[in-house]
């Protein structure tokens, strides 16, 4: 027992570490490569950060844990927005870019409701995943028009071209795979030493993706957005969020649901799915009114999804 729970903490370590050393490494691509920030920050910062969700809920699928893999993305959303920007707003308030929140929290509930509706039948299957999937390269194009629409009307700042010569692209190139297989490998180790802990204690594996497993893979949008606030960049925080929630949806879900069906459980329609609605909610109607984000609301995220996480062990416990 005392080995898989080190296994288990391994994974945790390399699949953190390992998105830290991605998100680090494609910044410098970006400043290498002349890609200004707000193409780093509305699409490969999201892209990175949800790298954890997309390999242990891809991962899951193809051993075959169908409900670990659903459980994990939803969960992260959940996480994403109760507890990562619920703590940032508790932290610091701030006002969001109305156009680019607005864009964002409209593809997020389209792609939410398109989720649920898929699901109505008792299972998200290939032909489902490829509607989710096509979301993904609506999302793609509104961020390559929001680009290019900024880059129309405000000059934003652009990171010069910078000479790379063979041994530092040689490095670049190393550490930035070097991120991918640590988060890879660290995937492995959580979701099998996950299971075994799960069989091991008798909570079923849908409890331990949605809490244990999606914290560990949510860090990354954790420590990004705790590091942008303390650098007074909230805009990169939020950003982040939305689009890793989007990206939990239209990419992990549509990908992990190729290999295999994904079950809908009693416990993701009754719970899981009300819960995640309703955390979107609180953060989106008052900021799209106000266009901030107030201490109240992150105090109300925070608030909701401790009862989400009280209200999945009152289940186990007591069912």
């Amino acid at each position: 027992m005392l080995f898989i729970i080190i296994l288990f903490i391994l994974g945790f370590i390399l699949i953190t570490k390992g998105a830290d050393i991605f998100i680090n490494y494609t910044v410098i691509i970006g400043k290498k490569t002349n890609i200004s920030e707000l193409v780093l920050g509305a699409t490969i910062v999201s892209f990175a950060t949800t790298l954890p969700e997309l390999t242990v809920s891809t991962v899951a699928s193809l051993q075959g844990h169908t409900t670990m893999s659903l459980g994990n993305a939803v969960g992260s959303i959940i996480c994403n927005t109760g507890l990562v920007l619920g703590l940032v707003a508790f932290i610091s308030p701030f006002k969001v870019d109305k156009n680019m929140f607005f864009s964002k929290s409209i593809i997020l509930l389209i792609s939410v409701f398109l989720t649920i509706l898929l699901s109505i039948d008792g299972n998200i299957n290939r032909i489902d995943a490829l509607l989710l999937l096509l979301m993904l390269l609506v999302y793609m194009y509104t961020n390559y028009k929001s680009v290019e629409k900024d880059s129309k009307t405000d000059l934003s700042k652009n990171y010069n071209r910078g000479s790379i010569n063979i041994k530092e692209t040689l490095k670049i190139a190393v550490f930035f795979i070097l991120g991918l297989v640590m988060m890879v490998l660290g995937s492995k180790l959580l979701v099998d030493n996950g299971i075994k802990i799960a069989e091991i204690i008798g909570i079923p594996q849908g409890i331990i993706s949605l809490t244990v497993i999606a914290l560990g893979t949510s860090l990354p949008e954790l420590v990004s957005s705790i590091t942008a606030i303390r650098k007074k960049h909230h805009a990169i925080s939020v950003g982040n969020v939305l689009g890793a929630n989007i990206l939990n949806i239209v990419s992990v879900i549509g990908i992990s649901a190729i290999p295999n069906d994904i079950p809908i459980l009693a416990q993701t329609a009754k719970i899981d799915f009300p819960f995640m609605i309703a955390l979107l909610l609180i953060l989106i109607i008052p900021t799209i009114k106000k266009h901030k984000l107030h201490r109240w609301q992150g105090m109300l995220m925070l608030s909701t999804y401790l009862l989400y996480m009280a209200t999945l062990y009152y289940i186990y416990i007591f069912a």
